[in-house]
């Protein structure tokens, strides 16, 4: 529910950042419903979390820094909750895209260095269990350095295209 509910408002900040006039402000105003459904979720969701799986925890004791994580998923929140109503289209989107980003961040912070935890702490799948061998890791660097750029020059590409908000009528013949 907290990933639909994120992904549904993350996409209002999209379409009112990427349109005009009405479509625009009702994406901003369905944007607008769906923060206090996220701020909630995100919040009961931390809670069951802690009282089903204490143990995720234990990195934020361990590492301090990591405190880092959940501020910047409440300032997220709020930047998302200041900039919207104000038009503030960017700032609302980079700020959905921040929380997002933070709430990845943290889980894995969380669970480091389990990949997926069990039940019964032998059979979680590590970092260490899971990793593949040396030379496919060196390979798989490569490969993916590769597919990294050609994916930021694709963006790049797109977005220097597609720049600035669609005007109402474009794209008819």
């Amino acid at each position: 529910m907290v990933a639909l509910v994120t992904l549904t408002a993350h996409g209002s900040y999209y379409v009112a950042l990427k349109t005009d006039e009405d479509l625009g402000r009702r994406a901003r105003g369905f944007a607008l419903l769906c923060w206090p459904v996220q701020f909630f979720l995100t919040f009961s969701t931390l809670v069951a979390t802690y009282f089903i799986r204490p143990e995720v925890m234990t990195n934020y004791g361990k590492h301090p820094i990591g405190l880092l994580v959940p501020i910047v998923v409440v300032a997220s929140l709020g930047v998302m909750l200041w900039a919207n109503p104000k038009g503030k289209e960017k700032l609302a989107f980079v700020a959905s895209s921040l929380y997002i980003t933070a709430m990845l961040v943290g889980a894995a912070f969380a669970l480091y260095p389990d990949v997926l935890p069990a039940r019964d702490r032998q059979h979680s799948l590590t970092i260490y269990n899971t990793a593949a061998g040396s030379h496919g890791l060196s390979v798989g660097l490569v490969w993916w350095t590769l597919g990294a750029a050609l994916a930021v020059a694709y963006f790049v590409f797109v977005y220097r295209m597609f720049r600035g908000k669609v005007v109402l009528g474009e794209g008819h013949y």
